[in-house]
């Protein structure tokens, strides 16, 4: 009888656990995903080892025709190796799999209309991404929490893992958590989660574009500047010519200029240590008679700071900056014993260092950049080179002190001194190099193809010109805020390059969030005379008013990150080669106006011509929507658009449109100030109950300031209220249409904070 009794126990007991497991909450682990099962609120969540939560609060759901969404509920769950099935029951009996590889989470349902819908993070860590499969000809940045209908992946950049949802998914932002995305997965055959990991060395492919035995391991970008740096550089005016007075009038005409428009750095290039008495500390007399501390002191008595280009690997072999005379041992020699001078110093006066001395590092790198950055105020380094001092030590490693050591290691070793002797508050920007990613952790930057210049195509073939400029741009545009932020070389807005050519340049660096250097002359220029080569007497032009202001409508650069994660249609080299250029760029931003696309229409080719843009198909904007597009360097409302723009383009040139959903209130559209519009704008409030659109912003004194507003047809402004410091001065202007009003209101008094409000009446 007892056994009997033991032997009934046993069985209710078995009966229970098996209905435990297919009835209650549970959890599902299986080749590094887990899937945690609250059945009381039929909900999921699925995390995965290397990436925590990928989908959180997830409801299975189907969706009827007219895309209405019923969740599912009454689940129960079975559970077998490497799958979990959870079977519905109200309103509909349907049955869905969850398969779990290392690579994939398999999610599939009965039910042919299955969705899984639920929450994702992604916040600054985790950013939406599209991959080489989608390209459209349309390339995507981003300037804060944004989304489009035609994003499916998200890149999680601290451990470079790609998320890829399934095709047709829809990835949209969470209206209280805009550091969330609110997700809906299509559950049909072969649908899933998908993991691609080590996605930047071997998706993309850098490691096999390795000369050497070093592999670049992926990291993020650092965190000590939250974008890239607006500057002037010496090199594309005054060449191996710069000398004292030449930069003290640039830095007077920048600090007078352009530093209200976000310009902060005043670089001095290659030229300083010409001749057998210079060198990185004692520069030349005759050009630089006070030398390069009370230079630097004087541009930051400016405001501004202070950059140089500078070849850490060579040093003066004469007059080294730290001592009277450096040992032999001190210099990497050749095989027959000579010497050789470093790569785009001034003369051969300079010549290359041995770093696998340890000694070259301890008496010559760290106490010279101690007195560049602690004493002299050094803010900026472009560190120049090429990399090509690791070619010269591969072929002569035999007379290097160590010759066991790698090239690329003793590289980054030396890098490694230079950042830290700079400190977080100081930028690092890095010369182009051989491999992409020799630098990544150590470089806020890095320049990422030729040297261009200040004409639109070059004199000879493989010459310079600004289309080298847009082959770094565009082929590097997938490391920029990723793994660095993209140098793609000095922006030039002068003449020889027309004004529609000079508006495509300022346009697409504006829109890139890279490096925005310019190496205009601000100041009147030298004589030409000054300069031998017949190309450079060319561009020795002063800067055109109007081409200043396209500086100032498009400075400083903002922190924007690319969104497609994938060299443009190119090899991910150091020297990128796109077969062709995007048709349009486009940003999208979140910012105080809302949500909006700001989209670059070009015309690369040698004719004018009409240019389509597709609002859907190209921008991937929702197709239930009407959209309101402005002219931004034309200053002009387009009107209101459904789906497809055709615009004249002329020769070179572009249209920046700014593209604002239509809304039943008014709508900031653009500001006079900054391009992408979120320069100036610090808040913007309407108030339904007054009718009153309110907001501040920030402006530059004694620059007039326009808002560009767009309001519904029910609506007319009653008055503007202005306040700033001093008398303000308003003026209005409004363009009826048959959808609504365009309105231009300008703002014009002292100081640089800008409280308005602006208050309409209702109409019938």
């Amino acid at each position: 009888m007892k056994n009997t009794r033991q032997n009934i126990f046993i069985l209710m007991l078995t009966v229970f656990m098996i209905g435990l497991s297919a009835c209650s909450s549970g959890t599902f682990n299986s080749n590094g995903w887990q899937i945690l099962v609250n059945k009381k609120n039929n909900t999921l969540t699925i995390k995965q080892n290397d990436l925590g939560v990928v989908v959180q609060d997830a409801k299975l759901a189907v969706r009827d025709e007219a895309g209405s969404f019923t969740c599912l509920t009454e689940w129960t769950l079975q559970k077998q190796p490497g799958k979990m099935t959870i079977q519905t029951g109200q309103p509909k009996q349907i049955s869905w799999s969850f398969i779990a590889d290392s690579g994939k989470l398999g999610i599939q349902c009965t039910e042919v209309n299955g969705v899984l819908t639920g929450v994702a993070p992604a916040s600054e860590s985790r950013i939406p991404a599209r991959v080489k499969s989608q390209d459209n000809g349309v390339m995507y940045n981003a300037l804060g929490f944004v989304s489009a209908g035609n994003i499916y992946s998200l890149f999680d950049r601290e451990t470079d893992i790609l998320i890829r949802f399934p095709e047709g998914s829809e990835l949209t932002r969470n209206e209280e958590n805009a550091r969330m995305m609110d997700v809906k997965l299509p559950t049909r055959a072969g649908a899933g989660i998908t993991l691609i990991k080590e996605y930047y060395n071997e998706e993309v492919g850098l490691a096999k574009y390795q000369k050497t035995k070093f592999t670049p391991v992926y990291k993020p970008i650092p965190k000590r500047f939250d974008r890239a740096p607006t500057g002037w550089s010496s090199w594309y005016c005054y060449y191996m010519t710069a000398n004292e007075a030449d930069m003290v009038k640039e830095t007077d005409a920048l600090a007078r200029t352009l530093k209200p428009y976000g310009l902060e750095y005043v670089q001095l290039d290659a030229c300083y240590t010409r001749g057998e008495e210079a060198n990185y500390l004692d520069w030349n007399k005759e050009a630089f008679p006070r030398g390069g501390k009370w230079l630097f002191k004087y541009i930051l008595d400016k405001g501004l700071k202070p950059g140089l280009w500078l070849n850490a690997y060579g040093a003066n072999y004469k007059k080294p900056a730290m001592a009277d005379k450096y040992p032999e041992n001190f210099f990497l020699r050749n095989k027959n014993g000579n010497l050789s001078g470093a790569c785009c110093t001034a003369d051969k006066t300079v010549v290359r260092l041995d770093y696998t001395n340890p000694d070259v590092m301890k008496k010559h790198l760290m106490p010279m950049f101690d007195t560049l950055v602690n004493s002299w105020g050094l803010k900026y380094l472009k560190a120049g080179g090429w990399g090509t001092w690791m070619d010269y030590y591969e072929k002569n490693k035999s007379q290097a002190y160590d010759s066991t050591r790698d090239s690329r290691t003793v590289y980054r070793d030396v890098l490694m001194v230079i950042r830290e002797m700079m400190g977080d508050d100081n930028y690092l920007l890095g010369c182009a190099m051989h491999e992409v990613g020799c630098g990544f952790g150590l470089f806020d930057g890095s320049r990422t193809g030729g040297d261009d210049l200040a004409q639109w195509y070059p004199s000879k073939e493989s010459g310079m010109s600004m289309l080298t400029f847009f082959k770094s741009l565009f082929g590097a545009n997938y490391l920029n805020g990723i793994c660095w932020w993209s140098d793609p070389d000095d922006v030039q807005l002068r003449p020889p390059l027309t004004m529609e050519e000079a508006k495509t340049i300022a346009t697409t660096i504006s829109l890139s969030g890279q490096a925005y250097v310019i190496s205009d002359f601000i100041a009147d220029p030298p004589p030409k005379d000054r300069f031998q080569s017949p190309i450079h007497k060319k561009i020795v032009t002063k800067l055109p008013p109007e081409r200043l202001k396209l500086y100032k409508a498009t400075m400083p650069t903002r922190p924007i990150h690319t969104i497609d994660l994938y060299p443009y249609r190119c090899e991910a080299v150091v020297r990128p080669q796109p077969a062709s250029f995007p048709r349009i760029l486009d940003l999208k931003v979140n910012a105080a106006a809302g949500m909006y696309d700001v989209a670059a229409l070009y015309n690369w080719s040698d004719e004018p011509a009409k240019k389509s843009l597709s609002l859907t198909q190209d921008l991937g904007l929702d197709p239930d929507m009407k959209y309101l597009t402005f002219d931004y360097w034309n200053g002009s409302f387009l009107g209101v658009y459904e789906d497809t723009l055709s615009l004249d383009v002329p020769v070179h040139g572009v249209r920046a449109l700014v593209i604002h959903p239509l809304q039943n209130k008014p709508v900031v559209l653009a500001t006079s100030r900054h391009l992408t519009g979120t320069v100036s704008l610090q808040e913007v409030t309407w108030d339904e109950t007054l009718s009153v659109l309110s907001g501040k912003s920030v402006v530059v004194e004694g620059d007039p300031y326009s808002l560009y507003l767009f309001a519904p047809t029910n609506l007319k402004v009653d008055n503007v209220n202005a306040s700033m410091k001093g008398k303000t001065e308003v003026g209005i202007k409004a363009q009826p249409g048959a959808q609504g009003s365009f309105i231009r209101i300008q703002f014009s008094g002292e100081g640089n904070e800008l409280v308005w409000k602006v208050k309409f009446k209702k109409q019938s």
